[in-house]
């Protein structure tokens, strides 16, 4: 039976915990003054470039990735992850992404926009009803892009890959639409990434199995020791 060594295991705990502590930090630096931060005058010029270059193209992209990052099409795309674990049987994953998803989009995101109650950018192309920190569009790609990556071990660079392309895009989708602030979509993908790690690593790990010679055989990672190493 193949082990996974001990800095593998911790791997996603320790990317979490980091990518937490830097969402933490912003916070941190965001509070004294939610209105006018010290990175405002960044945030408006980003802002600003990205009105720039506003087009009918450009435009119709971004309002399709407001349309899949909120109810009901984020729905589906969630369910598009979960159906085929489900049928597969694979339990665990589908936990982990369940997990991942709600403690995000369900919890974390709707407690800190009511708790900072940041106000969004003027001249919004889509309608909002919520404060703007931290995008809770990008928390979700984020979250469900790094939960594929935890669940699909033998393509996981292609995952990873594919996820942070479509994190970036959704951040750079709801800054050119004028409803967040670049803060705000960084935030959003600190703390959808870090809760995707952290569950990883909390949850045990999904074993497989292969037939060899006519007979299973575990395959894969082995569940995380009592230890938690």
């Amino acid at each position: 039976m193949r082990k996974e060594s001990p800095i593998t295991r911790r791997a996603p705990l320790l990317s979490g915990l980091a990518l937490l502590l830097a969402f933490l930090l912003l916070v941190v630096v965001l509070l004294p003054d939610v209105a006018a931060p010290p990175f405002q005058d960044a945030d408006q010029a980003i802002t600003d470039a990205a009105r720039d270059t506003r087009s009918p193209f450009l435009t119709s992209v971004a309002v399709f990735l407001d349309y899949i990052g909120q109810r009901p099409w984020g729905a589906v795309l969630l369910a598009g992850v979960l159906i085929p674990l489900l049928v597969t049987r694979r339990l665990r994953a589908a936990l982990l992404v369940a997990v991942a998803w709600l403690v995000t989009s369900a919890v974390t995101v709707p407690l800190v926009k009511t708790l900072l109650d940041r106000e969004r950018p003027l001249q919004q192309l889509v309608e909002t009803g919520t404060a703007s920190f931290p995008s809770g569009h990008t928390a979700y790609a984020a979250v469900l892009a790094m939960s594929v990556v935890a669940v699909w071990p033998g393509r996981r660079g292609w995952a990873l890959a594919g996820g942070l392309l479509f994190t970036a895009l959704m951040g750079w989708s709801r800054i050119y639409l004028g409803v967040h602030w670049f803060s705000d979509t960084l935030a959003g993908a600190l703390i959808g990434w870090s809760i995707a790690l952290l569950t990883w690593w909390a949850l045990p790990q999904e074993r497989t199995s292969e037939k060899v010679g006519g007979q299973e055989t575990p395959a894969g990672p082995p569940e995380r020791d009592r230890d938690g190493g």
